[in-house]
């Protein structure tokens, strides 16, 4: 399944400071997405240019992307907090998808589970 984590500045956030700024949280933010990446399970990630940032992820199911993201050295420290949601993806240049189906049919397959 893939999820798509919206970051934001956490409790810990030091305020006027860029992400760039933000020290150790930050740094481990950074190897923790780097080893994800390199496991297969960060697909996209970064921040945005006013704040916060997206990492699309690929996990088994919800409980297991929010266990990793908790993990997060960041998220650990307050630096940041994040939102998680379950992508239904109908186009996906990555994985050549590009779905043809109507509304209807898209309801249908989502209600079947």
């Amino acid at each position: 399944m893939r999820f798509v984590t919206m970051f934001s500045h956490g409790a810990n956030w030091q305020a006027g400071r860029t992400v760039y700024q933000q020290g150790a949280p930050i740094d481990g933010h950074l190897r923790s997405m780097r080893h994800r990446f390199d496991e297969g399970v960060l697909l996209l990630g970064g921040p945005f240019e006013d704040g916060g940032g997206i990492a699309v992820i690929e996990a088994p199911d919800e409980e297991e992307a929010a266990a990793l993201l908790d993990r997060d050295p960041a998220v650990m420290a307050g630096v940041l907090s994040y939102r998680l949601y379950r992508l239904h993806a109908y186009f996906d240049a990555f994985a050549s998808v590009r779905t043809d189906a109507s509304v209807a049919a898209l309801a249908a397959q989502r209600k079947a589970g």
